[in-house]
């Protein structure tokens, strides 16, 4: 069995976070989606066999200087 690992400066996405913050479509900290959104960085998730999968997340303006830990 693999164990997924994420690339050191890449913290893993809380378990319960949903997708479309993960695709980038809203705010990956409070889910706004009707504001102007912009790159907030990286998460990863664990994708099986293959390892992990490294997801690029947006931010609301409220929350744009704020990266995941």
């Amino acid at each position: 069995m693999t164990v997924a690992t994420a690339p050191p400066d890449v913290p893993f996405a809380d378990p319960e976070v949903s997708i479309v913050r993960l695709h980038g479509e809203a705010c990956y900290w409070c889910g706004a989606v009707h504001s102007a959104l912009t790159p907030a960085g990286s998460v990863a998730t664990p994708a099986g066999e293959c390892g992990v999968r490294i997801w690029f997340i947006v931010a609301c303006p409220q929350h744009r200087d704020r990266r995941p830990r």
